[in-house]
């Protein structure tokens, strides 16, 4: 199981983490969207400038006003700030709508960009709590928590923004009122230790809710799916469903109000400390205007750089408390888009043809549990030839196909293919040589040649397999035929196909794909015996010389097969033909055989 190891997860650098987080999410928002960064740089600037404007020119009025009092002096001087500062703002107010249009976009761009991911993912990881986890980490950390692209950048200009800015403020006080800078110093310093406090609880109280956010989303969201309709009415599931919604927001609350708790000290204590601060510079300030250091102008120059200054440290401190915090959350993401694979991949070619494959002395535990679930299975399929696969619910049948599939990796042995260990082979390819066709099959909300072909459907080859499948007399009644939509969830024009159309859509899915290994893993368990055998003769005869797995708990399949592998407690307890098996005094399926045949003699 892959999994993530301690120094990528705990013993990381902050710094590293800013880094990390910058570079991919940066470079690849600059991918997409460089007009983004433009905008930014734009904004920066025009943010950069704007409050120099009245720091330099309003001193000049004030001494004007309070000297000379030259009018024309005045006016000009008054009507250069006016214009400076409107014209900033307009850069900047322009700016600002340019980079809304950018927000939503980089939100779903994102959210693509993980949605692929998480279909790229092995697939083991999907039944994995550890990823589940960091995919749930993954998306809130990009979400509300940190703002996503959108937000960490905002926050990243504005700092640099701020640095500048400072630099600025300090050398216009450092003229006049140097010591003012050290009590500037100062306060920020504290300032920077509470906000950063606040700010730790806040991750702490993040990596709690991940798990709370995951069922408040399953039960506030998922189980209202209109899925699950029939089963909420007739079984009066609805006082249940709202308890554990309840119970799991109460979860929620109880988080959020811990974190808002913890918190208020350090919210207090920032306040106390700013108006300490703003007490003493005034004083200071003002001390120095009485004794004649400088005139009024300066006076009311040093005020407003002094507030503006404070402001500025604020807001660096902010910048750089939020900055941690923020890619702290989306270092989740960035640990997503990294996380390991669960299985090593080959780089050996391979085409599709008819293959021999071998399991040899394998052995399968699922990953943090010691129980074996399949102990020790050899056997060999001949190119071709059509394997049975029979045995209680419980056997194995299903985790064997699992790992022919390579879902999974054997604990112990090897799987061959022509004599090469799968894990030598490039996993794309190998995945080629499957059509399956599970229990659990799905089909999407797409059009029906969509849910056959997926990509660029072949019309032609689609008409084929939906007639080979029984489906054509339905499609045909359709008024958009295969371009009609699965269900109703995107097109009120779509259709609701039976149990039993369903399951022809997913066998003309696996023929279309036209690999040289075809599945059906028990799809028709819900169907009863006879349907089933139908089912089973009309995709034995669909298969034809291809290598066939009829993995089933009844016999209907054996009939039309050259082995049956009888799974019995993760082993192959019996292994031959109907006859052979059939043949072996109080065998296991003899026993399941005489058993579903007494079965239907009774039943007749």
């Amino acid at each position: 199981m892959a999994k993530l190891d301690k120094d990528s997860k705990e013993n990381v650098s902050t710094f590293h983490k800013i880094r990390k987080v910058i570079t991919l999410l940066f470079s690849s928002a600059y991918k997409k969207y460089p007009g983004f960064f433009m905008w930014e740089s734009i904004k920066a600037v025009s943010q950069i400038l704007q409050p120099f404007v009245a720091i330099l020119i309003s001193p000049l009025i004030v001494d004007e006003i309070v000297g000379d009092r030259n009018l024309s002096k005045l006016i000009i001087l008054a009507a250069s700030l006016i214009i400076g500062e409107f014209v900033i703002s307009m850069i900047t107010s322009r700016s600002s709508t340019e980079l809304n249009k950018y927000q939503q976009r980089l939100d779903d761009y994102f959210a693509i960009l993980m949605g692929k991911h998480s279909m790229e993912l092995d697939y083991q990881l999907t039944e994995d709590k550890e990823a589940l986890d960091q995919i749930e980490k993954a998306r809130t950390g990009m979400s509300w928590y940190s703002g996503g692209v959108y937000g960490i950048s905002e926050i990243f200009f504005m700092f640099i923004t701020n640095i500048i800015r400072a630099i600025g403020f300090v050398i216009v006080i450092a003229l006049h009122a140097p010591l003012l800078l050290l009590l500037l110093a100062i306060y920020s310093l504290v300032n920077l230790y509470v906000v950063s406090k606040q700010n730790k609880i806040e991750i702490e109280a993040f990596g709690k809710l991940s798990k709370v956010n995951r069922l408040f989303g399953y039960f506030g969201w998922d189980i209202v799916d209109t899925r699950f309709g029939k089963d909420i009415r007739l079984y009066d599931a609805q006082k249940l469903m709202v308890e554990c919604w309840e119970h799991n927001t109460d979860k929620s609350n109880k988080h959020w109000r811990w974190q808002a708790l913890t918190q208020l000290p350090y919210s207090i204590g920032v306040n106390v400390i700013s108006a300490i601060k703003g007490a003493a510079a005034y004083f200071y300030v003002g001390l120095l205007a009485i004794k004649g250091v400088y005139g009024i102008g300066t006076f009311v120059q040093l005020i407003s750089t002094e507030a503006a200054l404070n402001g500025t440290l604020s807001g660096l401190v902010w910048n750089v408390t939020e900055l941690i915090k923020n890619c702290n959350y989306a270092y989740e993401y960035v640990l997503f888009m990294e996380y390991p694979e669960a299985l090593p991949k080959g780089e050996k070619e391979i085409a599709k043809k008819p293959h021999e494959i071998e399991f040899r002395h394998v052995s399968f535990s699922y990953p943090k549990t010691d129980k074996k679930i399949l102990d020790d299975i050899c056997i060999k399929i001949r190119p071709g030839e059509h394997l049975s696969i029979v045995g209680l619910n419980g056997a194995g049948k299903t985790t064997f196909i699992k790992l022919l599939c390579r879902l999974y990796d054997p604990t112990e042995g090897q799987i061959l293919l022509d004599g090469v260990d799968i894990r030598d082979y490039d996993y794309r390819q190998y995945m080629q040589q499957f059509a399956p066709v599970f229990q659990d099959f799905k089909l999407f909300s797409f059009t029906i040649d969509e849910n056959i072909a997926f990509a660029n459907p072949d019309k032609g080859k689609v008409d084929e397999y939906i007639e080979l499948v029984g489906l054509k007399d339905k499609v045909d009644e359709l008024e958009k035929g295969t371009q009609t939509t699965i269900f109703k969830y995107f097109d009120e024009k779509g259709i609701e196909p039976s149990g039993g159309e369903q399951q022809k859509i997913a066998i003309a899915r696996a023929l279309y794909k036209d690999s040289p290994v075809v599945i059906l893993d028990e799809p028709t368990s819900a169907l009863d015996p006879l349907a089933e055998y139908e089912v089973y003769k009309q995709f034995h005869t669909l298969v034809g010389g291809k290598t066939a797995f009829y993995i089933s708990h009844r016999l209907s399949s054996c009939k039309f097969c050259d082995s049956i592998a009888v799974f019995s407690e993760g082993k192959i307890a019996e292994y031959g033909s109907h006859d052979e098996l059939i043949s072996i005094p109080s065998g296991i399926y003899a026993k399941m055989f005489e058993a579903q045949a007494k079965y239907y003699r009774d039943a007749s």
